[in-house]
This record gives structure tokens, C-alpha cells and sequence, in this order.
């Protein structure tokens, strides 16, 4: 296992506040019946791959070549963060949500939202592609799943990294979700094509497995037990029982997904297809309420804990706020 420490200076990042700039408007041909309508986007230098939610009521945040801030009420860019010029694998949130997370490689950058403040950052020990946040409250966790199968814990109060584990078996992880109870992670191998679930009360041990044919895209937690899955060759989503591990319930599309997210209330589904186009259905009956295919090709989904927002990352270099 390895234990590598790197000494990192305190960085000292570029912030330009912007009030509404950089925004154009989109007109999806959406049906009457959509769960989410357009609000506004947010014209971007490339394509955002990551995108997520502070907390309840708060902004969003996306990746493209530095940190983005959305408002939360209407769209617009409030801040755009640098990073030093790091590429960044993915974003997160605190619990409180009192902090922007940037996963840049071996280092997380924690920045404070409202004054957007970048603190120095935590060096980590292997190139981590997912950051995960305990949401059960005062445990102050963060989890980076790292490309080497290794899960580095960070306390999000001291900013310390307080374990390294390396999970028997965990080869090459494409997609990555914690449970709603904070009490499991969930990761997609791309080398065995495997769901695998590990206890975050033992990070190391894989306690259960579900194979899928082709692989997996995209895995997004709802709030119940269930983690939904986005594979990649099959024009299915999958539900996985976060008990067992084991698929639960299946859920037809159209065509392959890139993406997926659901509502607070596992009521909804959002599926970003690969072939472009974004689809919403209905967990209830299975039944596609809307498609539409003005918003390009969706690399990542975001919806707000309250479920009357969503972020969605675009191919057309936009970053696109939807609201109920």
C-alpha cells in the first residue's frame, strides 16, 4: 500500500465574480408535461464533466478548465474559481455544504462557497477519480476512490487524511456513489465489469458484487435503497438494491445512457443518453414522461436534496440549470 507524502504550499487562486455574465438561452422542444423546465446556461470554454449541488437551497458547482458557481435561483455564473491550472476528475460537497470540493488528481481542493476561497490543498497518496461525502452528519468524512483501487479517508474538519485502504479486487473504477446513509460505497469496475459494494465500515473488503454486461457509465444514489446505474451497452437503467448489492429493478430507455440521476423522491429518473438527448422517466409506471434533444450530449446530472433544481454538464460547452 502505498503511503507517499507530498509537501504542498498554500496556493494562492485566481477568482473572477461574475453577476449573470457568460449566459445565453437555450429553447429545448420539450413536452407540456416536463418536470423540469429551462432556466437559464452558462456559456463554458469546454466541455463540464462533473456537476453537483452544495445542499438544500444552495448553489451548484461545475468542473470545466476551472471551478464553476451557479446560482441557485436563477442560473447564472456567481464565480469562476482557478485551480492552478489542475484538471479536475470530479466534484463534491461537504455535509453542511459549507465547501466546494475539487478532486485534482493527488490533491483535493476545498473551497469556501460564498467568499470563494481556495485553502491549500490536501495531498492525497493516489490519483483519485471520485469524491465521495458521508452525508450522515458529524462524521465528517470525504472518501476519494482513487484509479489505483484504493479509498483514501479525509476528515473535512481537520483536513487531514486519516486512512488509506486498499479494496481487494478493485482494478479500474469508472463510476462511484455513496448510499443515502452513508453506510456503503458503491463502485463500478471497468476492468471485470462489476458493481462492487463496499462497507465503510471496512473499506478494503468487497461485500458484494453485480455483474453487468458491457459495463457501467454512470452510478447516482437516491435516497432510498436503491443506487441507479447507467450502462453502457444495454438501453437499461438499473436499480441496485443497496442491501444486497444486487440489481432490483430495471428501467427500459431508448438507447444506451451516459448519465443518470434521480429526484429526492426516487420519483423521476433523468437519463442522458450517449447518442445524445436527455430522457425523463417515471420510476412509478416506466413510463418515458419527456425526451428532448436540446441540450446535446449530458456528461453529468445534478439535482438539488430540495428536487426543484437540476445542473446538467453539455457537449455545447454549456453548463445548464433546470428548474420545477
Amino acid at each position: 500500500m502505498k503511503k507517499t507524502v507530498v509537501l504542498i504550499s498554500v496556493f494562492v487562486a485566481a477568482v473572477m465574480v461574475l453577476s449573470g455574465t457568460g449566459c445565453g438561452i437555450t429553447s429545448p422542444v420539450i413536452s407540456a408535461n416536463f418536470p423540469f423546465y429551462f432556466l437559464q446556461d452558462i456559456t463554458v470554454p469546454g466541455i463540464p464533466l462533473s456537476c453537483c449541488y452544495l445542499k438544500e437551497g444552495e448553489d451548484g458547482i461545475a468542473a470545466v478548465d476551472s471551478l464553476y458557481f451557479v446560482d441557485y435561483e436563477n442560473g447564472y455564473c456567481l464565480a469562476r474559481v482557478y485551480l492552478e491550472g489542475y484538471p479536475v476528475e470530479d466534484v463534491g460537497a461537504t455535509a453542511e455544504g459549507g465547501y466546494a470540493l475539487a478532486l485534482c488528481g493527488n490533491l483535493l481542493f476545498y473551497v469556501s462557497n460564498n467568499t470563494y476561497m481556495v485553502h491549500s490543498p490536501v495531498a492525497l497518496s493516489s490519483y483519485g477519480r471520485f469524491i465521495l461525502t458521508e452525508p450522515v452528519g458529524g462524521s465528517w468524512h470525504l472518501y476519494s476512490v482513487g484509479a489505483n483501487g484504493t479509498i483514501i479517508t479525509i476528515n473535512s474538519q481537520s483536513w487531514d487524511v486519516t486512512a488509506v485502504d486498499s479494496v481487494a479486487g478493485l482494478q479500474n473504477p469508472v463510476a462511484a456513489a455513496i448510499t443515502a446513509d452513508g453506510s456503503a460505497i458503491f463502485v463500478a469496475d471497468g476492468y471485470d465489469n462489476v458493481i462492487k459494494k463496499i462497507s465503510t465500515g471496512d473499506l478494503s473488503t468487497v461485500v458484494a458484487e453485480c455483474a453487468v454486461p458491457g459495463g457501467i457509465n454512470d452510478l447516482y444514489a437516491g435516497s432510498g435503497n436503491l443506487v441507479y446505474a447507467a450502462t453502457d451497452s444495454l438501453s437499461e437503467i438499473w436499480g441496485i438494491d443497496t442491501g444486497t448489492g444486487q440489481r432490483y429493478s430495471t428501467y427500459q430507455i431508448s438507447s444506451p445512457a451516459i448519465a443518470v440521476a434521480v429526484t429526492p423522491d426516487d420519483h423521476y429518473l433523468f437519463v442522458a443518453h450517449k447518442s445524445s438527448g436527455v430522457s425523463v422517466i417515471n420510476t412509478q409506471n416506466n413510463d418515458v414522461e419527456a425526451t428532448t434533444s436540446g441540450y446535446g450530449t449530458v456528461y453529468d446530472i445534478a439535482i438539488n436534496p430540495n428536487g426543484n433544481r437540476a445542473l446538467l454538464g453539455s457537449n455545447l460547452d454549456k453548463i445548464i440549470s433546470l428548474e420545477k
